[in-house]
């Protein structure tokens, strides 16, 4: 199984359970296939790939950081269309793929990400951000703590502030292998 550095990003729709039952299943059926499509549309506009879709979550993966930290920032824009607020998690980290799934314990840290970010909010691991730091994403740190289910604690940063658009560092959008 060939290991590679990928960013993880989660997406996570704040409070969905209240808001499914307040709509109905029938209305929350065709929400949930407008935010997904949304989000399909932000992945592949930020050269991602979307690895899986689950109620109301969304786990894809990405060759650059920056690409994943802004597809986030994209989502999260499009689906107050929709009158929804996220919360998200990126994550820097070596992945293995099968059966055209990513793996790994670096995932599980992007999910604890998301987890524990705040609505509206894209939180992002250390690795995450010092790949980030030179190109032009501000970060504002949130300290350090214990992430469910891993070992130690974690320093976390949040995205602040607008984006420019997509960085030209000349770095190769090949994958990154481990």
């Amino acid at each position: 199984m060939p290991e590679r550095l990928t960013a993880v990003l989660f997406v996570d729709i704040v409070d969905a359970t209240p808001l499914a039952l307040s709509l109905g299943d029938r209305v929350w059926a065709e929400l949930l296939e407008q935010y997904h499509e949304l989000v399909r549309g932000a992945v592949e506009r930020h050269r991602g790939r979307l690895m899986d879709t689950a109620g109301d979550g969304s786990f894809a993966i990405f060759d650059e950081t920056a690409d994943a930290i802004r597809c986030a920032l994209d989502v999260r824009l499009s689906a107050q269309r929709l009158r929804l607020e996220l919360r998200s998690g990126v994550h820097l980290g070596h992945c293995w793929t099968a059966d055209e799934k990513c793996a790994g314990a670096d995932v599980h840290v992007g999910a604890r990400l998301a987890s524990v970010a705040a609505p509206g909010e894209v939180l992002v691991s250390a690795d995450a951000a010092e790949d980030v730091r030179q190109q032009g994403i501000t970060l504002t740190d949130r300290g350090a703590r214990a992430l469910k289910g891993l070992p130690g604690t974690w320093s976390l940063f949040a995205v602040s502030g607008a984006l420019a658009q997509p960085h030209t560092s000349g770095r190769s959008s090949a994958p990154r292998d481990a």
